[in-house]
């Protein structure tokens, strides 16, 4: 019994580390846009618990999780004193001032309690409007995967830390009633730490140029490039293109000598820190162009596409602009993929893993990738700004870009970096919504 024990666990570490498993089991259970699929929450939560165990004394009647748990109600997220003080009311019982919640707060925008903020939660879930309240919403969905009630509260991290928690229900109930102190209930207190451990990384980060080439071209692709990136399967980048290519690099490129582009930089730190200290320190590097497109190293582009896509931006005068999401690919808002085969449609905004600015727009958002690291909400705040000053926000039907690597924040590499730097990047995208004066939406303007 105990060599079949052994096995099974060797099975289950590898099933847990396998990148390519991890992402047929991501492309199974859940959505590109992150939800879970219908009908996957009870084969998801037994998987979970099945990978869960591999680190674990082997323990049977622990892969039914939901066996061995009472259901949870949704009253049992209220904080009374804290909800009956905003709502300007006194309550019984949590379950009344739960139908209070249901019926009036959550409209009005009222917390549940300090560690369950509601427009952030609804935002990020816009599915809750099919469900009584987003309290119901979070007591189905929250047993099977790490949802975020509160900004500051990564559940990912938080259970990582406090494995006596099975999942982020048993651990927002603690946190409501005062069982568990680990975690402070006040945003300013999670904002400073924040702007702490920015400027700490931001002081931190160490880049250098390797390679300085510049041509003629007036246009620039910046490319964060990592081990991954093949420039000439993703980009193309013909003899006699209209674009100089430069490469960011997080990680230290293998035969650099062998890489194509005009200008190499190595800086270990983020996209936004990366376009930060190049603003900052060699601003000329990218305001000698008319046009710079950043690119993260997933996307893939069709021959001469971006040469397409910096004329079209240009002969409709588009300040800030992006290629539109082909069908597959893993992306946020619905209204920036691909719709029509050519034509540019008018958009609130551009997100933060395609950007295209004009000179002017660019230097008018420059010293906003200095309030960020993950680059989280930084799309909100330069989309806005561009916005509010008269410019032209565009996505381009004509070129279609396939982002293929899907958004994994539970075992992402990019989301474990962040954490590994204590930089709570949905922390970060609420600042940006703060900033903004509401919760953004990138949709089309008919």
């Amino acid at each position: 019994m105990g060599e079949i024990t052994g096995h099974l666990r060797h099975m289950l570490r590898w099933a847990k580390t396998n990148i390519t498993l991890r992402r047929l089991t991501q492309r199974c259970f859940f959505t590109p846009q992150g939800a879970l699929r219908p009908g996957m929450a009870w084969p998801y939560a037994l998987l979970k618990a099945v990978v869960t165990q591999a680190s674990r004394p082997l323990d049977l009647w622990a892969l039914c999780p939901f066996l061995t748990h009472s259901p949870t109600i949704p009253a049992d997220f209220i904080d009374l004193p804290f909800y009956a003080q905003q709502a300007g009311m006194v309550f019984s019982s949590p379950a009344q001032a739960y139908q209070h919640f249901r019926e009036y707060g959550q409209a009005a925008g009222l917390h549940p309690s300090p560690f369950f903020y509601t427009r952030w939660y609804c935002w990020q879930h816009p599915e809750t409007a099919a469900y009584p309240s987003a309290l119901d919403h979070f007591a189905r969905h929250a047993p099977y995967r790490p949802l975020d009630p509160a900004p500051f509260l990564d559940a990912t991290l938080f259970l990582q830390a406090h494995t006596q928690y099975h999942s982020m229900v048993d651990a927002l109930i603690a946190l409501t009633e005062g069982r568990e102190l680990s975690l402070s209930p006040c945003l300013e207190d999670h904002l400073t730490a924040l702007a702490q451990r920015q400027q700490a990384m931001q002081q931190a980060i160490a880049a250098h140029i390797l390679r300085q080439q510049p041509t003629s071209r007036r246009r620039l692709v910046w490319v964060q490039a990592g081990p991954r990136f093949a420039a000439q399967a993703q980009l193309h980048p013909e003899p006699h293109r209209s674009w100089d290519l430069m490469c960011n690099w997080y990680n230290a490129p293998a035969a650099l000598e062998h890489q194509p582009g005009e200008i190499h930089m190595l800086q270990t730190g983020t996209k936004a820190t990366g376009i930060h200290h190049v603003l900052t320190y060699y601003p000329d590097l990218l305001l000698r162009y008319d046009q710079v497109l950043f690119l993260d190293d997933d996307l893939f582009f069709e021959p001469c596409s971006i040469d397409r896509l910096f004329a079209i931006a240009a002969r409709d005068g588009l300040d800030l602009f992006q290629g539109t999401l082909c069908s597959g690919s893993y992306g946020s808002w619905l209204d920036l993929y691909r719709k029509k085969n050519h034509g540019t449609r008018c958009v609130t905004g551009v997100e933060i893993m395609m950007p295209g600015f004009t000179r002017e727009a660019l230097r008018a958002c420059a010293d906003l990738f200095g309030q960020n690291v993950s680059g989280y909400g930084l799309d909100f705040l330069f989309s806005e700004r561009v916005r509010r000053r008269g410019g032209r926000l565009g996505v381009i039907d004509d070129v279609a870009v396939r982002h293929q690597a899907p958004i994994d924040e539970a075992h992402g590499a990019y989301y474990g970096f962040l954490r590994d730097n204590n930089i709570p990047y949905k922390l970060e995208l609420y600042s940006a919504i703060c900033q903004c004066n509401g919760y953004p939406q990138f949709i089309e303007i008919p």
